[in-house]
């Protein structure tokens, strides 16, 4: 995957760049209502080629990912009185929609997985207290990919 992208200047405060002036890779938009900041891209009448991929937990809180124009992986969270925690980019470059995996039977132990920029599937591991490992290369999906051995 590429190093962090630089933030190009977007709507609002935390809301990922779903719609970059002159980059139509993604193919997204976005017309926020009245905004603030938080909010999820459902808010807002957000459409991407690639779509929202949201998992729920147990508790009733939900996380939404979204790919930007700058092809970064976005989240955003909601507690459990229903507030959203603001857009986070969780980084990477990809250019498909975001899969959702769940693992060892536990809903808060998950992986989001997308093809890279060098046609690899890479994915990052949500633990259960909520950390993420960093991005990571499969190559049981595509063991002759490149960066594989």
């Amino acid at each position: 995957m590429r190093g962090e992208p630089v933030m190009p200047a977007y709507y609002g405060t935390n809301h990922p760049p779903l719609l970059a002036p002159g980059l139509h890779i993604c193919r997204s938009s976005i017309q926020p209502r009245a905004t603030a900041a938080g909010r999820s891209p459902t808010d807002h009448q957000a459409t991407s080629e690639y779509g929202i991929s949201t998992t729920r937990f147990p508790n009733g809180t939900k996380e939404e990912f979204v790919v930007g124009a700058d092809h970064a992986v976005w989240t955003n969270w909601t507690y459990t009185d229903g507030s959203w925690n603001g857009w986070v980019s969780m980084g990477g470059w990809v250019k498909s929609g975001i899969e959702i995996g769940y693992l060892r039977d536990d809903p808060y132990n998950f992986t989001i997985a997308a093809v890279g920029s060098d046609d690899n599937y890479w994915f990052r591991e949500r633990y259960t207290d909520g950390s993420w490992s960093n991005w990571q290369v499969s190559c049981n999906v595509n063991p002759n990919g490149p960066g594989c051995p």
